[in-house]
């Protein structure tokens, strides 16, 4: 359990790094600062690839279920949102049990 959510904060890390560097940087030098919402949705689809890649899913973790392509999209998203939200999430629902 701990190897998995330790995968997750790092996607979520890389994703929220990444998206920011690259997408957010074009944005500013193009001075597009109306589209900076799109980074979210582009950091959304970034973290649902990785969790699809990766088999991550962080719902099977809280509970006795399988994973399933519903807990990787979740995962995915949650990744998306980035390292902090997901380290909130783990300590709110998986480390401590709900």
């Amino acid at each position: 359990m701990a190897q998995t959510i330790a995968l997750a904060l790092a996607l979520a890390f890389l994703t929220e790094s990444m998206v920011e560097y690259l997408f957010g940087q074009i944005i500013d030098q193009v001075n597009l600062d109306k589209l900076r919402w799109l980074l979210t949705y582009v950091a959304a689809a970034v973290g649902v690839g990785l969790a699809f890649y990766y088999q991550l899913d962080l719902l099977a973790l809280i509970g006795d279920s399988s994973p399933s392509s519903v807990g990787f999209l979740l995962s995915g998203l949650v990744i998306g949102r980035g390292a902090n939200y997901l380290h909130d999430f783990a300590s709110k629902y998986i480390l401590k049990g709900g």
